[in-house]
């Protein structure tokens, strides 16, 4: 994906607001923004913002409106507003939702907008974003511009090689299967990328904490989040063997040319951190900048982001309630940071939108008394119910057994959704739930997509083959090969299976 048209004259033109927040929506046909919505829309062009949006505040639309209201007071003109997000379904919505906008401002004569059909904003997720950075300028760094992205499978299986290579004696002792040591090795690679740690240093950090090896320790006399210090010796001494297998992999990617979606962020940082001018490209290219789900970001992220557009019109959005990514290095005190890492004066102006639009009270009432203890080092205020929301109703029902629950679930649903009715979810806390309350949807005729990779692999059938692949592709899968033997296909029994040794 390349970055979009030549570069522009950067930077936000300032001069006296033409027209409001209010009398664009109002010309456009729209609902008028709440006050929290319109301090949103007309914060300063050219500050640090940081908006804490809670869930169901309508945080696209009001981005959405925070660009048209740029446009329409002159102050950037479209290809320079820059937004980016995580997943490729956020970027269209909001890509179409700024789309839809300038042409209704046009429409309507609000402001003098060329509305090119070749040119529009530049909306892109996190990665692609720093993909297409990578892909410019690879070379400045001596690496592949067109280097191939190495998906899972084959992460996996480049990894596996490098482990299955390897005659460090250290992996004995590690008393791990082949399997979990490659998971290992692409876990451990991928957080130095996240995190823009170098192997060397956790190495010093590894020498440093298994120097403690000799101190006495006594028996603990209640249960730590790690069990005890020496549990947490032994995970340490690992590093070192996994580090070298870890740099091993780094340094075959290169060799080959290929690159995963976590060294794309760090090569864009490395190429933006050795070379100042990319960074004024990119500065002069967009005037102003949206940062969706900022509270996601990962540590390479927003070290690219902050090199980036240090000092620059940007507006981070965002909910620390909301943080799913900190498995991979993302924290939601990075919405706190935000004027840290994006001002030099350490300032950025906050704002919250914390009127939830889709919810009933007595969701709102449940969801603030959740995460009232909760700190995500920035106020926040409590989610509010809008105007026309109920009351809400909450039903409770107890079963026996989990066979009359799904039951009793499956026909609740069944009865709500009709041909041409609303669509509706069911949420499970494990796994292996799912296919049971599936099937009873399927037998009252309501159609189910299951969510999850796990659905799928859970199902008896392909379960089956995935045991057969193993069992093709390693002779020592002896649980697979135990399933399969015993399974609906072949049905040797257990004493037969005993005999078999």
């Amino acid at each position: 994906m390349a970055l979009p048209g030549p570069p522009r004259a950067g930077g936000v033109r300032v001069s006296a607001v033409r027209i409001g927040a209010d009398e664009i929506a109002a010309r456009l046909g729209l609902h008028a923004p709440t006050p929290e919505q319109r301090a949103v829309i007309e914060a300063d062009p050219r500050g640090r913002s940081i908006v804490v949006a809670g869930a169901g505040s309508g945080k696209t639309e009001t981005m959405a409106n925070r660009v048209v209201w740029l446009l329409a007071n002159g102050a950037v003109d479209v290809p320079e507003v820059l937004g980016l997000t995580f997943t490729r379904k956020a970027a269209g919505e909001l890509a179409e939702r700024v789309r839809e906008r300038v042409g209704q401002l046009v429409a309507e004569g609000i402001a003098d907008v060329r509305l090119d059909p070749l040119e529009s904003a530049a909306v892109f997720t996190y990665n692609a974003f720093a993909g297409a950075i990578y892909r410019e300028h690879a070379l400045r760094i001596g690496r592949e511009p067109d280097a191939s992205i190495l998906g899972e499978a084959a992460a996996w299986q480049l990894a596996r090689g490098i482990v299955s290579a390897s005659a460090d004696p250290r992996l004995v002792e590690l008393d791990a299967s082949l399997d979990r040591v490659t998971g290992a090795v692409l876990t451990l690679s991928r957080a130095l990328a996240e995190n823009v740690t170098d192997s060397r240093d956790v190495r010093a950090f590894a020498r440093e904490f298994l120097a403690m090896h000799d101190l006495p320790i006594e028996a603990p006399r209640k249960r730590t989040p790690f069990d005890t210090f020496v549990s947490a010796l032994g995970v340490v001494e690992a590093l070192p063997p996994l580090l070298e297998l870890a740099d091993a992999y780094a340094a075959e990617k290169q060799r080959r040319g290929v690159v995963e979606f976590s060294d794309q962020v760090a090569l864009a940082l490395q190429i933006c951190t050795a070379h100042p001018e990319v960074v004024a490209e990119h500065r002069e290219r967009y005037a102003t900048v949206l940062l969706d789900e900022y509270q996601d970001t990962s540590v390479v992220q927003t070290r690219l982001l902050s090199t980036l557009f240090r000092d620059h019109a940007v507006m981070a959005v965002g909910d620390p309630d909301q943080s799913i990514y900190g498995w991979r290095g993302a924290s939601a005190a990075n919405l706190a940071r935000f004027g840290r890492d994006f001002s030099e004066s350490g300032e950025a102006v906050a704002y919250d939108l914390s009127t939830s639009w889709r919810n009933p009270v007595i969701v709102l009432d449940a969801a603030n008394a959740l995460i009232a203890p909760l700190d995500g080092g920035i106020p926040k205020a409590p989610l509010r119910p809008s105007p026309f929301a109920g009351d809400g109703r909450l039903e409770v029902s107890w079963s026996e057994t989990i066979d009359e629950e799904a039951a009793s679930v499956a026909d609740w649903l069944a009865e709500r959704m009709r041909p041409g009715g609303r669509t509706g979810a069911l949420l499970c806390r494990t796994f292996a739930h799912v296919d049971l309350f599936a099937s009873a949807l399927r037998e009252r005729g309501v159609p189910v997509h299951v969510l999850g990779v796990a659905g799928l692999l859970d199902q008896p059938v392909i379960a089956d083959l995935v045991c057969a692949l193993r069992v093709v592709h390693d002779p020592t899968a002896g649980s697979e090969l135990l399933r399969l033997l015993g399974g609906a296909r072949w049905r040797v029994g257990p004493a037969d299976l005993a005999a078999l040794g």
